[in-house]
């Protein structure tokens, strides 16, 4: 939904036990509010205005309701309760921070490839919990698709049954013509056919820009649904096929929509899988890794934030909701404030003990981390991906992991005193990317715009302060091509982008030397050293491939880390200033690679059977520590983040 905006005079302060706190759209149903619960969640609250309820009484609309919120939470915006505030009808739903459809395609234009796809799977996936539940939606448009954070979400289903639950359609039109089956316009009964046809003429909208059949007068419009063909543009052959087989004139020769979910699916998935399936497709993936991060044995998410990979290729991950319970209220839209501007007293990265003394078990799952106070380095957030990339963090020492959300990581800075929100699902802010900032104390987040639409950062690292945040640029949501990076002040809540126009490999950026440059391979295979403004400060031939650490200060020097140009499994570390080998680590068979862990140790994982180990190795490659340990069923599920605590 968009943004908030005051009320008006007349507008209520609450309805039933909700805050009213702005509103969020007027239209010819009613206003649709932003509102508070007794518990604190936001949600929207949508008041019918005495020409939308019609003649019907209450009870009619209280049925064709009840029926609304059967629907499953798949892609769907779920109805929470309804009421009456003076003679109104009022329904409460789940508040969707995300504009809608019609908003993206009118501020940037009809959707491409991958994301178009996204959407239509989504949609599907939505359209196919909805008709599960009985319910026909009778008003599928763009503007009653919003774009979230995790993924495309349909809203107001059941309303238009609702307020036309006692009247015929030869009263009055319900739905919004360009987007109306042709049945619609005959004074037949609208069945779920009926919504395929306004899904794909959705569809054909976020290719086009425009409906099939226009957007012109009514009659005009009316006309060429009855008689017309529809106007496809470029849409790609899988799709056109199944969008002109859903604007078919006869509703009978329309798929339903749990099949035409499957067919964009391309493969066979159980009925009890196939929602579940749907909305997985739905999300927006990070773009395809750099080519360092997915080795034969390792995914890596930076030096100071580190997300494992097994040498197998599976992430290690852990699993569920903290035992408290906690949720964050800080990731919702909100004003932007400043952050504390005090610069942070620099952490010291110091050596890490090489025994632990206490055990903390990851709240429902066999996961264990082995810790010591002393560790200069720990856990301090993860990534669990089974139920749309959770985000968890803790800060301050706290045993427990706070749950964020969904469909974003967030990584700590060195010291814990703020954390970075990276958002996962691009499509949802439409014209720009950005980053959240959090802080320990307990202020406000802080909400940065980084990049403009078609570019996204990705890839965050925190500078050895904790003050400025590294992301790589990358081309699209798709496309894995770096083009450069961007630095985001805190402070100052500001980012400069430095674009690197020859650049164009999957490379990801990592910290200079004190972060005062950035460095990154190139696809010639050497390393090339930049100044912050982009310019570049010197390259450096023949050291294998950088890892996604940044350089970093150790007992051996401050170096930067490398997979060996000898093709070895083996780790290079070399002099960040003169480029002289300082060490050779050894990778013994069986372990992966995971990054740096205090000044004179790295992290590794193995498999031993079917448990998985997190392990500390020397700088001889030999393992001096056991970090943590689970079954590797749960530990391909979540990735940890160490960072200097």
């Amino acid at each position: 939904m968009t943004a908030s905006t005051p009320t008006a005079p007349g507008d209520p302060a609450e309805v039933g036990p909700y805050r009213i706190l702005g509103r969020l759209g007027r239209g010819g149903q009613g206003t649709v509010y932003l509102a508070e619960s007794p518990s604190g969640k936001q949600v929207a609250v949508k008041v019918l205005s005495q020409s939308g309820a019609g003649g019907q009484t209450l009870a009619d609309f209280n049925r064709e309701i009840e029926l609304a919120r059967r629907v499953k939470a798949f892609c769907t915006a779920q109805v929470l309760e309804n009421g009456e505030i003076d003679g109104r009808p009022y329904i409460v739903s789940e508040y969707v921070d995300g504009p809608s459809l019609a908003q993206v395609i009118e501020g940037r234009g009809p959707l491409r490839g991958a994301e178009l796809r996204r959407l239509a799977i989504g949609t599907l996936t939505a359209l196919a919990a909805i008709h599960q539940a009985g319910v026909i939606h009778r008003d599928f448009k763009p503007a009653n698709v919003l774009l979230a954070r995790e993924g495309p979400r349909v809203i107001d289903f059941g309303i238009s049954r609702a307020l036309d639950s006692t009247s015929t359609a030869s009263d009055h039109l319900v739905g919004t013509p360009p987007y109306m089956a042709p049945e619609q316009f005959e004074q037949l009964e609208a069945g779920p056919a009926a919504d395929l046809f306004a899904w794909a003429s959705t569809v054909v909208c976020a290719a086009t820009g425009e409906p099939p059949f226009g957007n012109d007068s009514l009659p005009v419009v009316i006309h060429r649904i009855l008689n017309g063909e529809p106007r496809l543009g470029d849409l790609d052959e899988e799709l056109r096929e199944l969008v002109e087989e859903c604007l078919s004139k006869d509703p009978r020769a329309r798929p339903a929509a749990t099949a035409a979910l499957l067919r964009l699916l391309g493969h066979p998935v159980a009925p009890q899988r196939l929602l579940d399936e749907g909305r997985e497709q739905a999300v927006t993936p990070p773009p395809a890794p750099p080519a360092k991060r997915r080795p034969a044995s390792l995914a890596i998410a930076g030096s100071i934030a580190l997300a494992f990979v097994l040498v197998t290729g599976l992430a290690i991950y852990l699993t569920r909701t903290t035992e408290s319970g906690e949720t964050s209220a800080g990731l919702v839209a909100r004003p932007s404030v400043s952050a504390t501007t005090a610069v942070p007293e620099r952490p010291r990265i110091g050596p890490m003990p090489t025994t632990s003394t206490t055990d903390l078990k990851i709240a429902g799952t066999k996961i264990t981390l082995h810790e010591n106070p002393s560790d200069a380095e720990g856990v301090t957030s993860y990534e669990d991906r089974r139920r749309g990339s959770e985000a968890y963090l803790r800060q301050d020492g706290s045993a427990t992991f706070r749950f964020l959300g969904t469909l974003m990581n967030a990584i700590a800075a060195p010291g814990g005193e703020r954390a970075v929100v990276n958002p996962i699902n691009k499509i949802a802010n439409g014209e720009f990317d950005l980053v959240r900032v959090l802080d320990a104390a307990g202020a406000p987040e802080v909400q940065i715009r980084t990049v403009d639409s078609p570019l996204i950062t990705f890839s965050p690292h925190w500078d050895v302060n904790g003050t400025r945040i590294l992301l790589t640029v990358f081309a699209g949501p798709t496309d894995p091509r770096s083009k450069g990076f961007a630095i985001v002040d805190v402070a100052s809540r500001t980012a400069r982008v430095a674009l690197v126009p020859d650049e164009n490999g999957p490379s990801e950026y990592v910290w200079g030397p004190d972060s005062a440059s950035v460095m990154h391979s190139r696809p010639d295979g050497s390393i090339r050293f930049h100044r912050l403004d982009g310019s570049v400060l010197r390259t450096v031939p023949g050291v294998g491939e950088l890892t996604a650490d940044d350089a970093r200060p150790t007992s051996l020097g401050t170096v930067f880390t490398t997979r060996c140009p000898d093709r070895s499994r083996d780790v290079c570390l070399w002099d960040a200033a003169t480029a002289k080998r300082r060490a050779t680590v050894p990778l013994g068979e069986g372990l992966g690679y995971g990054g740096w862990l205090g000044d004179r140790h790295l992290l590794a994982t193995t498999t031993e059977g079917k448990t998985t180990k997190i392990v500390m190795l020397d700088l001889r490659g030999k393992v001096v520590r056991v970090l943590a340990d689970g079954p590797v069923a749960e530990l391909d599920k979540v990735n940890l983040w160490y960072t200097p605590r």
